[in-house]
């Protein structure tokens, strides 16, 4: 088992910050040391929340949300070990699903000094299954981070898809405001019991959004504040990656958040307001952008699907890990 918490190192800092884009004005390839990091750990001084979102958004921005490994590789595994997962989001440049990608930025942010932790949370067959009036949630099997700043507490998570909050969230008893997710999409937290517990007296966390003010609230995924451990999310991990009543196993998805700045528009975001998001699933890549969904491109055969991956995603994968999908129920046919 890995040392855990790990912790990154000047350069590799350095290089996550340079995946998610961070400072890119700050660099120079002819400038030693680590530029984007001095910037970065200024701004941590000056505003640690605000430094903290803008790492949260750039990492939504530029790292996918994902589960190719399940399908394009020869081994259809997926890894937690925190070396794994640096080399395959940030050299391979790939996607990764939860317990990676929100792993990943745990790691970074322990790293610069944060006060922070993992706990495991529970998707709402609503979000499973894809159908609001589901009711419920399935086995632990998700992960996100419990962030302190100056004695208060926030929910942080890069790892849904497409609802995934886009910045830290207040742990508030008895608040239940809205804010804003990708306008004009909502998210907020609730407390109260889940319906299935026995202890009526026993409350967690409940993420919930909706698609704008006037669609009704849908929970996300609950959660509550107790520590988890590496060899919790390592049972997890082998659960959500194996089990063939898990979706994952299944279908191939992939999301990415778009922010301002990738649009040309940097509003009053400074470039890292979430504005839209790519969503590849089926047999087509969707483009929600400022509300408005337009089909992007159609994914009538497997280098289609492959071309979207590079053209949306920033993904490019080997010979070998696209003939790993053959015989696949994920597969794209011919029709």
């Amino acid at each position: 088992m890995p040392a855990y918490p790990p912790t990154l190192g000047p350069a590799q800092l350095e290089q996550y910050l340079q995946r998610i884009k961070y400072a890119d004005d700050a660099a120079s390839p002819r400038e030693n040391g680590h530029p984007r990091l001095a910037k970065l750990r200024a701004a941590i001084d000056d505003d640690p929340l605000q430094a903290f979102t803008e790492l949260q958004r750039r990492h939504l921005g530029s790292i996918t949300w994902g589960n190719t490994a399940l399908h394009y590789s020869t081994h259809h595994s997926i890894s937690i070990h925190p070396s794994s997962v640096f080399e395959k989001l940030i050299v391979r440049g790939h996607d990764g699903y939860c317990m990676e990608n929100t792993n990943l930025l745990y790691i970074v942010v322990r790293s610069l000094g944060y006060n922070v932790y993992p706990t495991g949370g529970r998707v709402s067959r609503a979000v499973v299954k894809g159908d609001p009036a589901e009711q419920g949630y399935i086995s632990l099997s998700h992960m996100v981070l419990i962030l302190t700043i100056d004695g208060k507490r926030y929910m942080v998570d890069v790892g849904l898809g497409r609802n995934t909050p886009t910045s830290p969230l207040l742990l508030q008893e008895g608040s239940s405001t809205a804010q804003p997710l990708i306008a004009p999409s909502e998210m907020r937290l609730i407390k109260r019991p889940l319906a299935e517990f026995v202890d009526q007296t026993q409350t967690v966390w409940i993420y919930q959004a909706r698609n704008d003010p006037q669609s009704p609230w849908i929970a996300q995924y609950s959660f509550s504040e107790v520590e988890f451990l590496f060899q919790d999310f390592s049972m997890i991990n082998f659960f959500t990656s194996t089990s063939r009543s898990i979706l994952f196993t299944q279908k191939l998805a992939c999301t990415r958040v778009i922010l301002d700045d990738e649009e040309g528009d940097h509003g009053h975001g400074g470039g890292v307001e979430p504005i839209g998001i790519y969503i590849l699933a089926g047999r087509e890549v969707k483009r929600v952008l400022r509300g408005k969904t337009k089909t992007v491109q159609a994914l009538n055969t497997e280098m289609d699907r492959v071309r979207a991956l590079q053209k949306y995603f920033n993904m490019q994968f080997y010979e070998h890990e696209v003939e790993g999908i053959r015989g696949l129920s994920s597969e794209i046919r011919s029709r």
